[in-house]
């Protein structure tokens, strides 16, 4: 039963952390931006909330959903401070966080901490509080990888994408860089201060260094859900593993907990982690160099391991090119789809939906392929014109 115990709130913490993770995520990820306006975001997040249920009978949901608010402002002055007065990123974050300070002091009225005991986000489940924390946070991230997902594929999300990726190519192409920073940065401490929030209801506390060390847990669930799940072709996936990287950080904290190691023993874990994490893609290149050189070695000495070894390199590459002509399939059948050369009549909403679909498609296929799926590209686009021009002049006959 304790292991259940511990488990389950391991759970809990790691979803509600989460939601941090996921501001993380997009200022580290998407903007490349290095803010440390989290930890004073995260606090204040807990602070002003604590304070509208204690003081204002704020109902625990809105006064989470208010804290939004609040976190977007901290990231709009971090977001100017960088822009327009060209300050660092690390220095623009370190500016605003020692002005949070200050400010969730006076949130608390001087108060270092401030009691959470009139309920939580949860209660309305009616349920033991691990267990509605658990179906809540459940749902506040499928919720949250919806609402994300869907923004970061529209033409607003996919320029601040662009921004981190290649900020000169993306003000190259008209795009309002500078504004596009500061919306992402507003995002990003809208989701931790609602984080906080989340937290301190569920501790029933809020403290001004709440968010002592909340940047730590944010990039450690970004590095450990990204090194277990890689993702480099869907950003639904992306997301899924920063929440499930932040569950796998938690659980790990609550069992060193159970182990009787002291609470201040986590923050040298989370370091040893963080780095064996960082390190391991080197470490599986080292092991895929040495079973390279083994296999050579093999192939040159046993004459019915090189055999073997011809074989399977021949299903190998029979697997690899029977998925590259489905692929190929898929990509020609959603392209004469677009263009209606399948006899079916499209509305303009589901001609946008398969538009996108066919742009990820091809992009998970050139990411395969590389240069060659240009070429491929080329042969469809052809074929396409041909049913084209064909269906054209057969309509023509017809009219004649």
């Amino acid at each position: 039963m304790v292991f259940v115990n511990t488990l389950v709130s391991g759970v809990d913490q790691g979803l509600l952390y989460a939601v941090l993770a996921l501001g993380v995520y997009i200022t580290y990820r998407l903007l490349d931006f290095a803010d440390l306006t989290c930890e004073g975001s995260f606090s204040m997040g807990a602070m002003l909330s604590a304070v509208l249920i204690a003081n204002n009978g704020a109902h625990p949901i809105v006064a989470a959903f208010t804290v939004i608010f609040a976190g977007a402002a901290a990231g709009l002055v971090t977001g100017i401070l960088n822009t327009k007065f060209k300050i660092p990123p690390i220095l623009s974050g370190i500016l605003t966080l020692t002005m949070l300070t200050t400010i969730n002091i006076l949130i608390g009225a001087g108060r270092a901490s401030v009691p959470v005991v009139d309920g939580n986000f949860a209660s309305w489940l009616q349920l033991p509080t691990m267990y509605a924390v658990l179906i809540s946070g459940i749902l506040i991230g499928a919720i949250l990888i919806g609402v994300l997902y869907w923004f970061f594929g529209t033409e607003l999300g996919a320029s601040i994408r662009a921004t981190g990726a290649n900020e000169k190519m993306a003000r190259a192409q008209g795009i309002n860089t500078s504004a596009k920073k500061i919306i992402a940065l507003m995002i990003s401490n809208a989701l931790i201060a609602l984080s906080g929030a989340l937290v301190s209801q569920y501790m029933g506390t809020a403290t001004v260094t709440l968010g002592t060390g909340s940047i730590v847990i944010g990039l450690a669930a970004v590095i450990i859900g990204e090194t277990l799940i890689p993702s480099k072709r869907s950003f639904a996936i992306s997301l899924l593993s920063v929440i499930i990287g932040s569950i796998i950080y938690y659980i790990i904290y609550q069992f060193v907990i159970l182990a009787g190691l002291p609470s201040d023993y986590i923050k040298l874990i989370t370091a040893i982690i963080i780095v064996f994490a960082l390190c391991l893609p080197m470490i599986k290149t080292f092991f895929i160099n040495v079973g390279k050189k083994a296999d050579t070695y093999f192939r040159g000495k046993y004459p019915k391991y090189n055999a073997y070894a011809i074989k399977r390199d021949e299903k190998a590459a029979a697997r690899k090119e029977e998925k590259k002509q489905k692929a190929i399939a898929d990509i020609k059948a959603l392209q004469f789809a677009v263009h209606g050369e399948d006899g079916q009549t499209l509305t303009p909403f589901k001609r946008a939906m398969l538009e996108r679909k066919l742009a990820r498609r091809k992009e998970k296929f050139e990411l395969k392929e590389g240069v060659k799926a240009l070429a491929v590209f080329d042969v469809i686009d052809r074929e396409t014109e041909e049913a084209e021009t064909s269906k054209q002049g057969e309509g023509g006959q017809d009219n004649a």
